[in-house]
C-alpha cells in the first residue's frame, strides 16, 4: 500500500476480502435510534453511502419503536450489517413484533389524510431491494440491500420517523 493516499488505504482496508458482519442490540428507547444511526454511518465510512445507510437504519429502527413491542417497556431492537467485498451491503433491523406488519406499498397521495410518514418509501427508493421476514408473534427483520457502487442519493436532510 505504499504510494496510496490515506483515503485509498482506508477504503482498501474497509473492503478487505473478508466479509464484515456486525450485530448489536439497542434498548427500545428513542435516543437509541440516533446511536444506531451513528454507528452504522461509521461502519459505512468511505463507501460514499454513509448517509443513506444511516438514514435507512434510522427509519427502520424508528418504525420498530413506534409500531412494535420493541418500543414498549423492556423492549429492544437489533441492527445487523454485512459489508461484502463485492456486491450490495445488507442492513437489517429486527423488532419484537406486534399487531402490524411492515408494508412497502406506495404511500398515499399527498392530499389524503393518514397516519405515519414516508419512511419505508424513502428506504425503498434508496435500496436495491427491501423486504421482511418473520411474523407478528416472534418479530420481523426488515432488511435492505444497498448498492455500494452508487453515490449518496442526497436524502441526508430527511428526518427519521
Amino acid at each position: 500500500m505504499i504510494g496510496t493516499t490515506k483515503r485509498q488505504r482506508r477504503q482498501a482496508w474497509m473492503r478487505s476480502p473478508e466479509r464484515m458482519a456486525w450485530r448489536c442490540v439497542f434498548p427500545g428507547e428513542s435516543d437509541q435510534v440516533g446511536r444506531a444511526r451513528h454507528i452504522v454511518e461509521a461502519l459505512f465510512a468511505g463507501t460514499g453511502r454513509e448517509d443513506d445507510a444511516g438514514l435507512i437504519v434510522s427509519e427502520l429502527a424508528t418504525n420498530a419503536l413506534v409500531h412494535t413491542r420493541s418500543g414498549k417497556a423492556g423492549g429492544w431492537f437489533g441492527v445487523e450489517v454485512r459489508l461484502p467485498y463485492d456486491g450490495p451491503a445488507y442492513l437489517g433491523v429486527y423488532d419484537l413484533g406486534g399487531s402490524g406488519c411492515p408494508w412497502f406499498g406506495r404511500h398515499q397521495a399527498d392530499d389524503e389524510p393518514g397516519m405515519g410518514g414516508r419512511g419505508l418509501a424513502i428506504v425503498r427508493e434508496l435500496a436495491v431491494d427491501v423486504s421482511r421476514m418473520g411474523n407478528p408473534a416472534t418479530g420481523y427483520t426488515v432488511w435492505v440491500y444497498l448498492d455500494l457502487t452508487a453515490k449518496d442519493a442526497g436524502h441526508a436532510g430527511v428526518a427519521a420517523g
